[in-house]
């Protein structure tokens, strides 16, 4: 079992909140934007005719996707570092409870994906305080990326979803098999299956995020993936490593927050570290090495950061 992360304020975190009855006070709304510039200007410098090469990073391949998308469920603003204190600006309330096959929404971090909730909740006695991290917990990323001049694409499942289990990686049309399907790799059978089959016993999956366990959530289904603050622009405008969430600031206001993340050299394939050896792995060989850098660093440092800009609008 693996030991419960403070740095995160892991699975006990927030929360605060819209599935509790004691709810007393109630935020306007708020509006959450996703995206990433990291991305977009990756994008563009490769629409321009340039090519955007991975680099060694250790023991690792690290390299800038062209996309990631997928599923959501939750955005949660965490506050002062305490596993009680926090906001939820998207999705379901009590994210760390949340049941398996949750309601999930659609994501794309290469444009805007603008989430909306009409009322966010405050749990009694909230006094709110300094964030420096969101957690988000996703259903799956739909992962895109260049190997050579061939696009591939990795989904990465964080929660459990049928067909899905957390820590699941399946390819997107793996050579040799039926275009426009996702498959698992049956590590057992040596073969790829596809979604629409059953999912095999034994698939390649990532056992860090299929494994993690926490002993005050220990039945999650949603994996908690953490994001450091930095560079943010505050509610009074002004530039911070922090973004303000004391009660005056939200109780009966408008939140907006937009948050753009840094997904430069976000993705990881281990024990590779050079282009040609990249760029020579196979279909399963990619599935296998694939990772984030989040989940390679452990916790200790997430290796994923954003900047929020976040404005606060009195209820009128």
């Amino acid at each position: 079992m693996h030991k419960k992360i403070t740095f995160l304020a892991l699975l006990g975190l927030v929360i605060i909140i819209a599935g509790c009855a004691s709810l007393k006070s109630f935020m306007a709304g708020s509006t959450t934007s996703l995206t990433s510039s990291s991305i977009q200007a990756a994008n563009a410098l490769r629409a321009a005719g340039v090519t955007v090469f991975g680099s060694a990073e250790g023991s690792n391949w690290v390299l800038t996707p062209t996309k990631i998308s997928g599923k959501i469920m939750s955005v949660v603003f965490t506050v002062n570092g305490q596993e009680d204190e926090g906001i939820v600006p998207f999705g379901s309330g009590r994210p760390d409870i949340a049941p398996a096959q949750s309601t999930l929404y659609d994501f794309d971090l290469s444009n805007i994906t603008v989430l909306q909730k009409d009322t966010v909740g405050l749990k009694p006695g909230y006094v709110g305080g300094q964030s420096t991290q969101m957690i988000l917990l996703f259903g799956y990323f739909d992962v895109t990326f260049l190997q050579g001049a061939t696009t591939k694409k990795i989904r990465f499942c964080y929660g459990d979803s049928t067909p899905y289990v957390r820590g699941d990686k399946l390819m997107y049309n793996p050579s040799g098999e039926a275009t426009n399907k996702y498959y698992w790799y049956d590590t057992l059978g040596g073969t790829f299956v596809s979604e629409t089959g059953t999912r095999p016993s034994s698939p390649e999956a990532n056992a860090f995020v299929r494994d993690f366990t926490d002993p005050i959530r220990p039945n999650a289904h949603y994996y908690n993936v953490g994001v450091l603050l930095r560079n943010n622009r505050d509610y009074d405008g002004t530039t911070k490593n922090y973004i303000s969430l004391l009660k005056s600031v939200v109780d009966d206001h408008s939140l907006s927050f937009r948050v753009d993340f840094d997904l430069g050299n976000a993705v990881v394939f281990t024990n590779v570290t050079s282009e040609a050896a990249f760029n020579a792995l196979s279909d399963i060989q990619l599935l296998q090495k694939f990772d984030m850098k989040q989940n390679t660093a452990r916790w200790q440092d997430t290796g994923l950061y954003c900047s929020v800009s976040f404005e606060s609008t009195p209820k009128f």
